[in-house]
């Protein structure tokens, strides 16, 4: 399988927080690694190695108290200079992992305090803001946020929005798709604990990637629902005996991302065969509401989709050309 390499990925895990007075943990790291893992995998994200841009605080002593606001802020920089003059990429994926806190003036804002961070010198990185002029540029066609943190709200920390150039953004900014997950709900606790393979992690994290690996598909996809609805499935089974409150996971259900595509149990292989073809056809596949739930290019005069019990159209974009079918009474479809 080829990477994709028009996904990208911002990767954070802070752990220590030698001068802020907040506690050490020892789940962040851990979890910026294997969501890292995660995203090399074939099986998984499938990115290139060039693409993931990853700072944790293990690469650094702890008397050092970093990373700091601008180590991190760095990893934006590329995407921000070129979406100033358009489009960067398919997919951005952010993880964040340490401890973190809400605006008091914005219940949508979110920020990871740097390692530096003090009482009087809440040093921070905004991570939201970095999300929202994301999306407001259209950098991305789709955006995966997940914050592995605590949302707590501290009335004289506020979160500052960083110096990143100021536009009115883009008309194409209502098409761009998203996923934001946090662990908690705003003024929330997020929590970790040593799980049974002796690792330490967030258990959010641990949902997520389970989740990943493992949520049964939808008509073949794993999409942003089909992981909301895992993650608040499987939430309390991960957390064992730490009593925790639930995440908050925000898609658009008109416009979901779909992260894979995985094979179902009872999934029937049918054959779609294009006549003619000119290797410029994209294939529109719905369900039996008509609902369009995959869209691809065909890659060769042949395409092979797997596909749960149903009824189907199958058409080809911009031409008279469709089926109608029903699986797994038709496994050979020509158009």
């Amino acid at each position: 399988m080829s990477k994709r390499n028009d996904h990208h990925a911002v990767v954070i895990g802070i752990d220590d927080y030698p001068v802020s007075g907040l506690a050490p943990l020892k789940g962040p790291v851990n979890d910026a690694e294997d969501f890292y893992v995660w995203l090399r995998d074939p099986k998984g994200g499938d990115l290139q190695k060039e693409n993931i841009h990853c700072i944790i605080s293990k690469n650094f002593s702890t008397e050092s108290a970093q990373p700091v606001p601008n180590q991190v802020e760095a990893l934006f920089e590329p995407f921000i200079t070129e979406g100033v003059q358009g489009r960067y990429g398919e997919r951005l994926y952010i993880f964040a992992a340490g401890h973190g806190f809400g605006d008091p003036g914005d219940m949508g804002q979110t920020a990871l305090y740097a390692a530096n961070a003090r009482k009087m010198f809440p040093w921070h990185i905004a991570i939201t803001n970095y999300v929202d002029w994301l999306r407001r540029h259209a950098v991305f066609d789709e955006l995966v946020l997940i914050m592995d943190c605590c949302r707590t709200v501290n009335t004289y920390h506020t979160i500052r929005e960083p110096q990143y150039p100021t536009s009115k953004g883009r008309s194409a900014a209502d098409q761009v798709r998203y996923f934001s997950a946090f662990a908690v709900g705003r003024g929330r606790v997020a929590r970790e604990r040593r799980f049974e393979d002796g690792r330490d992690s967030g258990i959010f994290t641990r949902s997520l990637l389970n989740a990943l690996k493992t949520a049964r598909p939808r008509q073949g996809r794993i999409t942003g629902q089909v992981l909301k609805d895992h993650i608040h499935n499987s939430m309390d089974k991960f957390a064992g005996k730490a009593r925790i409150d639930p995440p908050e996971i925000k898609l658009d259900s008109n416009r979901d991302i779909t992260f894979l595509y995985r094979r179902a149990a009872e999934a029937v292989s049918v054959t779609v065969i294009l006549e003619p073809y000119s290797g410029e056809e994209t294939l529109l596949l719905s369900d039996g509401t008509f609902k369009e739930i995959r869209r691809e290019k065909a890659k060769a005069a042949t395409v092979i989709l797997d596909l749960e019990p149903g009824l189907y159209k199958i058409a080809v974009s911009n031409t008279g050309r469709q089926e109608i079918f029903e699986v797994p009474n038709n496994e050979r479809i020509t158009i």
